[in-house]
């Protein structure tokens, strides 16, 4: 049976537009795809989470407005647990994404409610949940009250993961309170500051969060994999050959894909290889929530791929 993961985080109504190219600062273009899903790094991770077999409760907070009221006809459709707090002086949040033709995407938000949570609402809801496994945050919601829970969670005992996206410089002090840390490469080099271009690089930024005092670091590097980084191993993990359309929320998808497995009793590197095979699945389709592969797919391509 799946121990408990907590995820924490965003949702955003996420406004999708593809088209040739994305525009540049000034200059107006034609897409010829547009719609209307789900998103936020927080929600998305929980949903994956969900997909991939986890007992998962999600916490957020929402503005009292129709895209609010959507979010919890989703959740509920998919019998997500959720403890979702309200703010009715902010909007739900929303985000715009402008998708190429190479599957590339550039992306803005207006966090709204999000930015409205606090570190005693998330403690809180945990406090009253049994057998949590690990929590899970990133940083769409306000960086101050994040790292005050991800501190206090520690104290209690509480395994935590974060993924640091959108990437800002951390207090000191939180990363000793941090189990996981999962930024991609990006992230990893602004908040280490050493330039990434290969595994290499990402192996020299991963022992820059240990010494911080991070447990382990888990740096994504898109297509090429990822790299895992512990007091006891570093190990790169190649990712699966795909052919991307829409790299919109892997991430997060990988993030899920994640924490699930290790609520289902895999080691971190074997952990690390299914979710990179989730996240693989989830470039081959557009959007966010729709493209999100379930268990037994994620599980076909993680035999055929690892041989595990």
């Amino acid at each position: 049976m799946a121990k408990k993961i907590i995820i924490t985080g965003s949702y955003n109504a996420s406004i999708f537009l593809k088209g040739e190219r994305i525009p540049q600062i000034g200059e107006t273009c034609t897409g010829d795809t547009y719609f209307i899903s789900a998103g936020g790094k927080g929600s998305n991770q929980a949903i994956a989470a969900k997909f991939q077999g986890a007992d998962i409760t999600y916490i957020g907070k929402l503005g009292k407005d129709t895209y609010g009221k959507d979010a919890i006809h989703m959740y509920e459709k998919l019998d997500l647990n959720k403890s979702i707090y309200y703010d009715s002086t902010r909007h739900t949040g929303v985000a715009v994404i402008f998708i190429d033709r190479g599957g590339n995407n550039s992306i803005m938000v207006a966090p709204g409610a999000n930015m409205q949570l606090t570190a005693d609402e998330i403690v809180n809801v945990i406090q009253e949940q049994e057998d949590v496994l690990m929590a899970g945050f990133q940083l769409e919601n306000d960086v101050g009250q994040i790292c005050e829970a991800i501190e206090r969670l520690h104290a209690m005992g509480v395994q935590t993961l974060l993924d640091p996206a959108p990437a800002v410089p951390l207090p000191e002090e939180v990363y000793k309170s941090i189990t996981i840390i999962k930024p991609n490469e990006h992230e990893a080099a602004l908040l280490s500051q050493i330039p990434i271009e290969n595994s290499k690089d990402a192996l020299k930024a991963g022992r820059w969060f240990i010494d911080k005092g991070v447990e382990t670091a888990l740096i994504t590097l898109g297509e090429m994999g990822c790299v895992l980084v512990s007091q006891k191993e570093e190990l790169f993990i190649p990712a699966p050959a795909v052919k991307a359309v829409d790299t919109t929320g892997a991430g997060d998808i990988f993030s899920g894909s994640f924490l699930a497995a290790l609520s289902k009793g895999y080691t971190y590197s074997d952990a690390a290889r299914y979710a990179s095979c989730g996240a693989a699945l989830s470039v081959t389709k557009m959007g966010v929530l729709e493209a999100m592969p379930g268990e037994k797919e994620t599980y076909d391509l993680l035999k055929k791929e690892y041989g595990i």
